[in-house]
């Protein structure tokens, strides 16, 4: 299963509405869905329960419990007795707080490897454009974790539309660390999940300061030197170390990589659009297309599941958050 997706007899646990994804699996809905119409499209209706761990002698160990997914039996992580599962539905009730009052609708719901991370990806009709004929749309990106080592992380998520680019870091590699909400699985979750509507809330306000941001980049001149000094700063040199890949062989696929973003900057998807070209933003979004479209391509011309869940939930999402902080280091 190399495309990582939860599947249950043969049947993949996501659902989409829109485009078919690139592992072309899941079921695709028509309208304008609610977070908890996903759940159910989606097939994650199942219940996380808690039993205790036990050594080989049937003797309970203390303070340690396993999560398990209860419809299968599977055991998802092994957390501690202070640990309060978070329902696939209680998550989807934080999204839907956008759904009624925000007018959101959820694109996307789906589970990796057995369940033990979920996620939703929802709209937020806040389009908006940086310069003409640049449009960029808002996402909320919800995940949430079953294993032990994830709470519940949401992040304003914006794609341009020109390319498809995620525009800033998911969730990377330390959730609670990266999201703009965060909920943490404790017996006080319940409670925290109402903040957390709340502060969804929120999220209209900061569409707008992205909206700054981006504009400022885009206002920013940029010339191939400057380009090439900001590639640098974004993608360091690589330093010799205890590695099987020799420093030559490093040295000579980072040669590449910057040659490729130099081009994309110059020609890549929307860079040649009038106030587009020759700026910070030109810079910015050949390293965001960089990671989304070149990086995770196989030279088979697949597309890696690896590489991809990478660019969402590991260090290629926290590499996009250095690239929008050195770029508005420049506009500033």
């Amino acid at each position: 299963m190399t495309h990582q997706i939860s599947e249950v007899n043969g049947r993949a646990e996501i659902a989409y509405a829109g485009e078919t994804p690139w592992h072309g699996l899941g079921v695709k809905v028509d309208g304008l869905q609610t977070a908890e119409d996903m759940i159910r499209h989606a097939g994650l209706e199942w219940m996380v329960g808690l039993q205790p761990v036990c050594r080989d002698d049937g003797r309970p160990v203390e303070g340690y419990r396993f999560t398990v997914r209860e419809d299968r039996g599977l055991v998802l992580g092994v957390v501690t007795d202070q640990y309060e599962p978070i329902q696939n539905t209680q998550a989807a009730e934080t999204i839907d707080a956008l759904v009624t009052e925000g007018g959101a609708h959820v694109e996307v719901a789906g589970a990796l490897g057995a369940g033990e991370r979920c996620w939703m990806l929802a709209h937020i009709p806040a389009d908006f454009e940086v310069v003409a004929g640049d449009e960029v749309k808002p996402y909320v990106l919800l995940a949430w974790g079953h294993d032990g080592k994830h709470g519940l992380a949401a992040k304003l998520t914006p794609i341009r539309v020109v390319c498809n680019n995620t525009l800033t870091a998911a969730l990377g590699g330390k959730w609670s660390k990266t999201a703009d909400v965060y909920v943490r699985h404790n017996r006080n979750a319940s409670i925290r999940i109402e903040e957390a509507r709340r502060a969804l809330g929120l999220i209209h306000k900061k569409v707008d300061q992205t909206k700054e941001a981006y504009t400022a980049l885009a206002a920013t001149p940029l010339d191939p030197v400057g380009a090439v000094g900001y590639f640098r700063r974004v993608f360091p040199r690589p330093v010799a170390e205890s590695s099987n890949v020799s420093l030559e062989a490093k040295l000579a696929r980072w040669e590449e990589h910057q040659q490729k973003l130099l081009q994309l900057f110059e020609t890549g998807q929307g860079n040649q659009l009038p106030g587009v070209s020759g700026t910070v933003w030109a810079g910015y979004n050949a390293v965001t297309q960089w990671t989304d479209h070149t990086y995770p391509m196989l030279q088979s011309g697949k597309v890696s599941a690896t590489r991809t869940q990478s660019v969402l939930f590991g260090s290629y999402a926290d590499l996009k958050r250095r690239a929008l902080s050195e770029a508005l280091a420049l506009a500033a």
